[in-house]
Parts: structure tokens; sequence; C-alpha cells
């Protein structure tokens, strides 16, 4: 935004400013109260307003595009974030099988993580979540037999 910079009497542009309010200090305008400034016909401010009938129309087509691309990311990060989970799920799994504990836990919450996994609409994206949904699922196999 533009700070006002007071308007001294005999420069520029003051003779478009009313005023009305308190005395000023010599030399300067009055600053209190109601005032406005009249555009005169040539100035460079009446020029610049355009009118709101004026705005470049947008078809429904393109309105109904942009809301997909905004619906679509909207579904790619859910889906992002939910392979950074089951990532997680994975890693936790790993530590729990270097550290010799219980699995069941990790196990149970990778396999409901995959349950609920979310589709993306991107599909460089789709077949990173194929790939890290693929490699969980042989995870799920692999210890499901050794439990047996």
């Amino acid at each position: 935004m533009t700070p006002i910079e007071p308007v001294r009497r005999g420069t520029s542009g003051a003779g478009n400013v009313r005023g009305t309010g308190a005395a000023a200090p010599p030399g300067m305008l009055p600053a209190a109260g109601a005032f406005r400034v009249t555009a005169d016909s040539g100035s460079a401010t009446a020029e610049a307003a355009t009118p709101l009938a004026e705005a470049t129309p947008v078809s429904l087509g393109m309105m109904l595009a942009a809301e997909a691309l905004d619906r679509d990311a909207v579904h790619d990060r859910a889906a992002r974030r939910h392979g950074l989970v089951v990532l997680a799920g994975l890693t936790a799994l790993q530590r729990a099988l270097l550290e010799g504990g219980d699995t069941t836990v990790s196990l149970s919450r990778l396999a409901a993580l995959l349950a609920e996994m979310p589709p993306a609409a991107d599909p460089r994206l789709t077949a990173l979540l194929d790939t890290i949904v693929l490699r969980a699922r042989v995870e799920l196999a692999r210890m499901d037999g050794t439990r047996d």
C-alpha cells in the first residue's frame, strides 16, 4: 500500500482535494474530517478505473477445469502424505525386527494403513505409491509366513 503524503498548497493536484474539518497549519490542507478527490475528465485516475463489466469473462468449462485441478492436487497431497505414513510404518517394522521385539503391532498397523490407501490423480505419484504398497504387502506376506 502506498502511504499518503501531506499535500502542500500550490503543489500539483492540490486543487482537486476538498476538505472539511479543523484548521490546518499554514501551507497544509486539513488532515481531519471528510475529504474527497475530484477526478478531472482528463486525469490518469479516471482512466485507470476499469468497470467490472469490462473484465474478461471466464467460461464455465474453464472454471470447472480449474476446480478439478484443485481437487486433484488435494487428492495427490493426501495420497502423498499417506504414502509417507506407510513408509514410516515399514521403518517401524524394520526397527522392531532389528531389536528383536514384537512385530504384531507394526504388522497390524501396516495392514490397516494399506487398507485405507487413498488414490492419487498424478500417474507418476500413483506408480510410486504402488511400489510402496507392493513393498509393504511383501513384508506382510513374509511375516505372515514366519508366524505360522
